[in-house]
This record gives C-alpha cells, sequence and structure tokens, in this order.
C-alpha cells in the first residue's frame, strides 16, 4: 500500500496565511500532534517557526502558552537568592525590577527571539543606560534563561543568542609614586590615611579592609590573610566570605604596611579604654573600627576621603583607584602578571591582562630595558645607541 503523498515528517513545518490576516506557524511532532505559534508578518512566522522546530528537535515540553518573561524571571529570582551572596541578589533584584520587567515582562516567553532581545537592549541604552548595565542586563538574562534550559522549560536560550552589547574597554586609573605619596598627603584624618595607606599597599578591596581581623594579621610573618568581607546587608554589617575562592589569599606586608597596623592596633587601644562601658563590639575582632568599637561605614570613608582630596586641589580619585595603584606600581617595579593577578584576588590571569592592558607595553619596554643592562657589555653603550656592533675582545692566551 502506497504511503500518503504530502505527509509531513517529524519536526518539518509549514506557514500559512490565516483569514484574519495572522500568519500561522507549524511543526509536526512524532506523536501526531503539532506545535503552532502566531505572528503579525511573514518574517516574523519565520522566527517563530524555527523556534518551534528547536523546541520539537530537543524533546523538551513547550513553555505554557500564557507564561510570560516577567512572571518567569520573578520566579526564577526567588529560587536562587538563597543561594546568592546579598550583594549579587540585590544587585539582580535591581536589574529584573528596573530593566527586564519594563523591557520584556509582557513579552510570552516562549515567542522570546534573540532579535527581541537586542532591541530591548538598544533601547535600554538609547534611554541612558550604560553600555556596562545593558551588558549586566544582558547576563542576567542569560543566567535565568540557562536554568529554564535546565529545568526542561525552554529549548534555546534567547539571552545567550543575542549579541552582547559593546562594552567599551576603559584604562584603570593607574597612579605613580608621586601621585600616591600626594594623595597620603591630602589626608590628615591619621585613622583615615592608615586605611588609605593599607590599601596602596596591599590592593585589597574596600570591603576586605573593614572586614580584616586581628586575627587574619601576622606580624610575626609580615602578611595578613583575607578570607571575608564587611557587608551592610539590611541596615546591619555582616561579616560575609570573600566573593570567589581566588579572593582568599595572603598578603605580604611592606615596612609601611605592617607599621599602619600597628598604629591602628595601638589606637584602638586607647579608644577602648576612653569609651569604657560604652565599647561594643557586635563584630568582634575588626581592625578598623569607630572610636566605639563599631565597624567602620564604607561609604562615609569615600566621602571623606574624597572631601580631603578637593581640600588639598588634588585631584579626586575614586577609592577603588587606591587598588589600582598597588597593582600599576607592583607591575611597574617588576612583579609578573600572575603574581599581581594572584595578589588582586582575581578569578583569572586574563582579567588581569584585559584590566591593566594599557600598562604592558611601557612594561614591556622597561623589561626590555633592563634585560638591555643585563646582558650587553658595560662599555659598548654607545655602540648599541647608534647601531654599531661592537668589535670582538682580543683573547688572551693562558
Amino acid at each position: 500500500m502506497k504511503g500518503r503523498v504530502g505527509r509531513r515528517g517529524n519536526h518539518e513545518g509549514s506557514i500559512s496565511k490565516r483569514q484574519d490576516g495572522r500568519w500561522l506557524a507549524q511543526v509536526s511532532l512524532p506523536d501526531g500532534r503539532r506545535r503552532s505559534a502566531y505572528a503579525r508578518t511573514r518574517d516574523a512566522a519565520a522566527l517563530a517557526l524555527q523556534r518551534l522546530q528547536r523546541e520539537a528537535a530537543s524533546g523538551l515540553p513547550a513553555p505554557p502558552e500564557r507564561l510570560t518573561v516577567g512572571t518567569f524571571c520573578t520566579q526564577w529570582l526567588e529560587h536562587i537568592t538563597p543561594r546568592l551572596r546579598a550583594s549579587t541578589a540585590r544587585r539582580y533584584g535591581q536589574l529584573v525590577t528596573l530593566q527586564i520587567l519594563p523591557t520584556w515582562g509582557r513579552s510570552r516567553l516562549r515567542s522570546l527571539s534573540p532579535q527581541e532581545v537586542e532591541a530591548g537592549l538598544a533601547t535600554l541604552q538609547g534611554a541612558g543606560l550604560s553600555p556596562r548595565t545593558c551588558a549586566h542586563v544582558r547576563a542576567v538574562m542569560r543566567a535565568a534563561l540557562h536554568d529554564g534550559q535546565r529545568w526542561g522549560v525552554l529549548a534555546s536560550n534567547s539571552a545567550a543568542l543575542a549579541s552582547a552589547p559593546r562594552v567599551p574597554h576603559t584604562a584603570p586609573r593607574v597612579l605613580t609614586p608621586s601621585e600616591a605619596h600626594a594623595v597620603l598627603a591630602a589626608l590628615d584624618d591619621a585613622s583615615l590615611h592608615r586605611l588609605a595607606s593599607l590599601a596602596i599597599h596591599t590592593g585589597l578591596r574596600q570591603g576586605e579592609l573593614l572586614g580584616l581581623r586581628w586575627q587574619d594579621v601576622d606580624f610575626h610573618r609580615q602578611e595578613l590573610h583575607v578570607t571575608q568581607s564587611l557587608q551592610r546587608i539590611e541596615g546591619k554589617y555582616r561579616l560575609v566570605e570573600v566573593k570567589s575562592s581566588s579572593s582568599r589569599r595572603t598578603i605580604p606586608l611592606t615596612g609601611t604596611a605592617a607599621a599602619a597596623l600597628q598604629e591602628e592596633r595601638d589606637s584602638q587601644a586607647d579608644a577602648r579604654l576612653s569609651a569604657g562601658r560604652r565599647w561594643l563590639e557586635p563584630l568582634p575582632g575588626l581592625v578598623f573600627t569607630t572610636r566605639l568599637g563599631r565597624p567602620r561605614n564604607g561609604t562615609a570613608i569615600t566621602h571623606k576621603f574624597e572631601a580631603s582630596l578637593e581640600r588639598s586641589s588634588i585631584p579626586v580619585i575614586r577609592w577603588h583607584h587606591l587598588r589600582h595603584a598597588y597593582a600599576g606600581l607592583m607591575l611597574g617595579s617588576g612583579a609578573d602578571l600572575a603574581t599581581v593577578s594572584h595578589l588582586l584576588g582575581h578569578t583569572s590571569l586574563a582579567l588581569t591582562a584585559s584590566t591593566y592592558a594599557g600598562l604592558l607595553p611601557s612594561l614591556k619596554r622597561q623589561a626590555a630595558e633592563q634585560l638591555g643592562r643585563l646582558l650587553g657589555p658595560p662599555d659598548s653603550a654607545p655602540e648599541r645607541i647608534s647601531g654599531v656592533a661592537p668589535a670582538p675582545r682580543a683573547i688572551r692566551s693562558p
């Protein structure tokens, strides 16, 4: 018996125009059922057909027809929040609430396309959102849709397939040694001076500095151990683990850094005696505290730091530039990129290289000049400069 001519095979599709003007895309399934999608134009129907074919080929069930991106992302955020660091959860919540829901919230999850994601990102950037924040928005959407794939709700990740916003590289502000000295000289508050000095001499992030405990400081070995960070969560200060395994590190102390820590310990002991019963340590053992033992406020420190620079007519820099100063000075002093990457607690060498790419040409030149000084004959400088090779020396018989 001959088979029926024209019967469609599995995952084959068709596009047809309905009497109401809409376009219908359909694919056939192995069990005889069909998946359908409607669109206003033929081009949109062709895109919908490609999506239906991917879903059918994956064997995954199609997401509910009425499930929106907003509903899915809201449910996803509630699901993953308990597993995130408080600061990360707060940032994800802001991006979902302020950007993702207003832009794609009403879109059907099933029909979301890479083109629609790209169009939304372009709209956000056109409204004034920075390229970097747009890239963060896409990253959160990509993470959410990836979990949707893992849970068997989605066959493809439209955010991952969408082109990422181009984020222009901004070279970090790196201080010269004289600029670093000038910044420290402008800080007339002794405690702020010690805190900034330690930032320049260790490269610690502000939260890592403020979360430093005396048990993390080894004066005998002249080093400190970075294990925790201070964060303010729902109005309360808490010590949380550093952001990644690479952020757990040991930093050797310079003489200046060790002296600053010793001065801070003496100052804290005096403050404890003066405060008496008013001394209160909600987080015992912190290196940097207020005059009454409370944790220091990072925002207040930053404002005080910038105000001190402004009063001294020094170009104002952000507190985070002290970390960049440490990296730049270490690289300029001859430390290799891998060592600096480890001391900064970066997750990869590539991150360090891309962050400080602007410094690499001058560092290569310094390395070449150093090599020339090490290998070149001491009296051959004039010949090297003129481009003439030095004459070979006579070899004397023993």
